[in-house]
């Protein structure tokens, strides 16, 4: 059967968490049956993730069989370039050394071979002992700088091989990668002498994305404004130029199967050795869970478009991406939330103020978690993970420390006592003064918490617990945890006092308490 190699390029690339999947199209016009070839593909392709597909073309029988690469890849050419020109910068300072090297011993020659012509001339009178000093200065001088260069040069050649190796190895590494190629081969039955179009799908590893934001809050406007950006890594060993890109958030990783249930097992312990033959046992009498279904490996798109159990984010326009080339970043959607800011305050902790904005996700976007960096206008302020957001749920974040709400926690009064008629308890007594000062010219909320300290021996006792002004919320008193919820008017001063006493034995020394 006559042989027809496909000219294909890639139209479109899916993107996982930890690989690709590659659409490969190209056209051929046909009017009998055929062995259509694909050639010079990636080594690395899985070869039962190979899926063709052809409106009116009936495809025969998909042999993956190994390749070689025909034409010489563009990075083999860029590193073989960088490494050609480094050895000659090698080379020119292996020559110098050489030249240097001659002169220092030319210069040692004449201060070892002049040392009984210079007394002998000097006592002759035939040459000024001044004469014989300006000619030994120079040679000192000479040798000094012989000495320095060749030790700059010992230097920069060592500098060069760091360089040489790292691009050898890396050469290498490309080599064995790009240059081990695969061809796919099948066989076409056409109904009808015409252009079809073949459309053939694979997967790769070495690609991968993760999300990343910059959330800017601008609190005069009561808004938070999102950029949601994907970060590409493409090491692929194939280029991708002008392509369609999706980010899928599907985890072909975790393969399609449910896992088998088995019995939960309880014993008395028993010995380590024994307990241990009897695990390994429970183990041998369980089913093992299933990792991978033929399905999920061969066509992941199938769990991230048909089972509606992911998302598949389509980018505007097309896009290059060379394989190798550094990360890179762009944009996926950016967001407008209206959202309500309040200062988070927790003295006991830090005599910081947090702003904090929160904010209903009201598009359709899963967000997904991730790492970003926060604002507050366009002053940078941090950076942050975010948690997942789904559409229509609350979220509060963090954008940092605000200096111009200013937080004091003062220690008013700590006394000791120690007495008692008939049980010796020693008393502390305890008052805390947080006060809280807005410098903002405008108003701002405030939520502040404070604690009081929780018993974890029934000896212990807390007790002659006194608030100003009390809590707004105290839902968490169990644990000690008191709410605060205020609003702070420019240049005013918010106090609040808490005092309690702690009782405990004589006997025992009580921790924590500061």
């Amino acid at each position: 059967m006559k042989r027809v190699e496909a000219k294909s390029k890639i139209d479109s690339v899916t993107i996982y968490s930890d690989r690709v999947m590659v659409t490969r199209i190209a056209e051929l016009k046909l009017k009998e049956s055929v062995e259509v070839a694909f050639l010079d593909l990636p080594g690395a392709l899985e070869e039962q993730s190979v899926r063709i597909k052809a409106k009116d073309l009936k495809i025969g029988e998909v042999m993956v069989k190994p390749g070689y690469i025909r034409v010489p890849h563009p990075r083999v050419k860029e590193l073989e370039t960088r490494i050609k020109k480094l050895e000659v910068e090698d080379r020119a300072l292996s020559d110098e050394t050489v030249v240097q090297q001659e002169k220092e011993k030319f210069l040692n020659s004449i201060s070892v071979n002049q040392r009984d012509i210079l007394s002998k001339e000097i006592m002759s009178a035939k040459i000024s002992p001044d004469s014989w000093r300006e000619g030994l200065r120079f040679i000192s001088e000479e040798l000094i700088q012989t000495k320095k260069r060749i030790f700059e040069i010992e230097q920069a050649r060592k500098e060069l091989k760091k360089k040489l190796d790292a691009l050898r190895a890396e050469l290498n590494d490309v080599r064995s990668y790009i240059q081990n190629r695969k061809s796919i081969i099948f066989d076409v039955h056409p109904d009808k002498e015409k252009k079809y179009t073949i459309e053939l799908r694979y997967i790769l590893y070495g690609a991968s994305w993760e999300t990343y934001y910059e959330l800017r809050a601008k609190p005069s406007q009561s808004t938070i404004e999102l950029s949601y950006f994907s970060k590409i890594s493409q090491r692929t060993g194939e280029d991708w130029n002008d392509v369609e890109l999706n980010l899928s958030t599907a985890k072909p990783a975790y393969g399609g199967a449910a896992p088998e249930p088995y019995p939960w097992y309880i014993d008395f312990y028993q010995p380590a050795p024994q307990r241990v033959a009897k695990t390994e046992a429970l183990r041998e009498a369980a089913a093992e869970p299933e990792v991978y279904d033929e399905e999920l490996v061969g066509a992941p798109e199938t769990v991230a478009v048909e089972s509606g159990v992911s998302i598949i984010y389509r980018l505007p326009g097309r896009h290059t991406l060379k394989s190798g080339e550094p990360e890179r970043k762009l944009k996926i959607i950016d967001a407008s939330f209206d959202a309500e800011f309040q200062y988070l305050i927790i003295p006991r902790q830090s005599e910081l103020a947090y702003l904090t904005g929160k904010f209903k996700n009201n598009t359709d976007y899963l967000f997904l978690a991730g790492s970003g960096g926060t604002y507050v206008g366009d002053d940078f302020t941090g950076n942050i993970c975010l948690p997942l957001i789904a559409p229509s749920q609350e979220e509060t974040l963090s954008f940092g420390i605000d200096e111009r709400v200013e937080v004091k926690r003062e220690l008013k009064k700590s006394k000791v006592s120690k007495g008692g008629l008939v049980k010796k308890n020693t008393k502390y007594e305890f008052l805390y003064e947080n006060k809280i000062k807005n410098f903002h010219k405008k108003e701002i909320k405030c939520k502040i918490i404070d604690f009081v300290p929780v018993p974890q021996n029934p000896e212990i006792k807390v007790e002659e617990i006194k608030f100003e002004p009390r809590p707004t919320k105290d839902k968490e008193k169990e644990l000690g945890i008191y709410h605060w919820e205020t609003s702070i008017s420019p240049d005013k001063e918010y106090t609040i006092k808490v005092s309690f006493v702690v009782e405990a034995p004589l006997r025992g020394e009580v921790e924590g308490l500061m």
